[in-house]
């Protein structure tokens, strides 16, 4: 079985994505690359890797949901995180939370309308 390296999406602002990330959901730049192609940014978020990929040559093309079709984060208690989100005048996809079995979940838009998800288990 292989372990997953890393997410990658397309995006077409790597610093507005990248600024995103950090400061709305705590990730961390860990490597960046850049040549006349393409700009990736990888970002620590817990114990996974997301690839911001942006391309240099050609505009990045609006994309519905697709093979990925969004990214979960684990938080430890939700109302604090869906709190966060408002504060920080991110587009929140629910009204609220909803409960879907043992879980908590509420989906958000990242800066290109990519869908997020954060997940609070709960006991």
């Amino acid at each position: 079985m292989y372990d997953i390296a890393h997410i990658g999406m397309v995006i077409s602002d790597t610093e507005r994505s990248r600024e995103f990330y950090q400061q709305v959901l705590g990730c961390e730049t860990v490597e960046s690359y850049q040549d006349e192609r393409v700009r990736l940014t990888f970002l620590r978020a817990g114990g996974q890797i997301i690839e911001l990929i942006q391309y240099m040559q050609a505009p990045a093309a609006e994309r519905l949901a697709g093979v990925v079709d969004h990214i979960a984060f684990r938080v430890p208690d939700m109302d604090t995180a869906w709190q966060r989100l408002k504060e920080q005048q991110v587009t929140i996809l629910f009204e609220e939370p909803r409960i879907v079995g043992n879980k908590k979940i509420l989906f958000f838009s990242g800066p290109d309308k990519e869908r997020l998800e954060f997940v609070q288990e709960m006991r």
